[in-house]
């Protein structure tokens, strides 16, 4: 579905249907085992990019419009025309020369008790988490999914950087990402990203109330968070994993008049946003037609809500990041 398509798609669902009983069929994307379903005949080969992108195909650079952002305290007002940005730079993580400098570096990291680490939610059979290591970047690269099916086709496929590396840069978890459970409270030192769990989610999910642009306290109709809201759940989690001043970046085919209500509750750019998220840009990428959204967690936001008889993968936090 292109932009223009969703932009249909939403209006039908959360301007006309919030106000009927209509709701349109979709699959249960919540579920484990709706994607055990999906990936049961699937061979460690097989690969879906949402998208029709990756890393190879737009995403180590490209192109986009600055639609809109939030810093500061205040609203920034985006300057028009078009731009250019790197995969690292978007990221704020480091890209070597070589794979063989990004594992030295690596090792540096670990000795000085710091990390780079990536975390790709709903990795399902993505390349992305390998092209990753592939472009020289540091790493390590987490890969989560909900699905213990398609974690053993990706661990089969992986097998040369899980077995055979002298330095493990790349690990794969079962996991719900409303709740992150594995990974300890910032323990993500590179940034987290995804490709298409959040969109997928909101298609799945109920309408939306578009009413919250006048209520500063993020408590309107679009600010509210039932116990079923699996998207709130997500950010939250993300939010608790990373380390402060690190970015969440996630991608949609619906703008930002939908996500930001989905994610944060709100478009307005409100005391209880500005307590955990110190930016929010939103782009659109113009030759993927899709949109960017990169949130920057606030410095001195710790959440320790984890469960405690959780295994979880802890790095320890960067006492100093390279400059690029």
């Amino acid at each position: 579905m292109s932009v223009r398509g969703r932009k249909f798609f939403d209006a039908l669902r959360h301007r006309w249907m919030n106000q009927s009983r209509l709701r349109l069929p979709c699959p249960p994307y919540h579920s484990p085992e709706y994607w055990d379903h999906v990936y049961k005949d699937m061979d460690p080969d097989d690969v879906h990019e949402w998208g029709g992108f990756d890393l190879h195909s737009g995403l180590l650079e490209f192109r986009y419009e600055k639609l809109l952002r939030h810093g500061d305290g205040a609203k920034v007002q985006p300057v028009e025309g078009l731009h250019t940005t790197t995969f690292a730079e978007c990221m704020g993580i480091s890209q070597l020369s070589t794979p063989e400098e990004a594992i030295q570096r690596y090792d540096e990291l670990q000795n000085d008790g710091g990390n780079e680490s990536v975390l790709v939610l709903g990795c399902g059979t993505s390349k992305i988490g390998e092209q990753i290591l592939m472009n020289s970047f540091v790493g390590p690269v987490l890969q989560v999914d909900i699905s213990s099916k398609v974690i053993q086709l990706l661990t089969k496929r992986y097998r040369k950087y899980l077995e055979e590396a002298s330095v493990k840069r790349m690990e794969f978890i079962v996991d719900d990402a409303r709740g992150l459970t594995a990974l300890s409270p910032e323990s993500v030192g590179g940034g987290v990203l995804d490709k298409g769990l959040i969109d997928v989610l909101h298609c799945s999910a109920d309408a939306i109330s578009m009413e919250d642009d006048d209520d500063s306290s993020g408590g309107g109709n679009g600010g509210e968070r039932g116990e079923n809201d699996d998207i709130r759940g997500v950010v939250d989690s993300v939010h608790r994993a990373l380390q402060p001043s690190r970015p969440f970046v996630f991608f949609s085919k619906s703008s930002h008049e939908y996500m930001l209500r989905r994610t944060l509750g709100s478009v307005q750019w409100n005391g209880e946003i500005r307590k955990k998220w110190m930016d929010i840009q939103v782009m659109k990428l113009v030759d993927l037609d899709v949109y960017l959204y990169r949130f920057v967690k606030a410095d001195g936001s710790v959440e320790t809500t984890a469960t405690a008889t959780t295994p979880r993968i802890r790095f320890t936090p960067s006492k100093k990041r390279r400059k690029r």
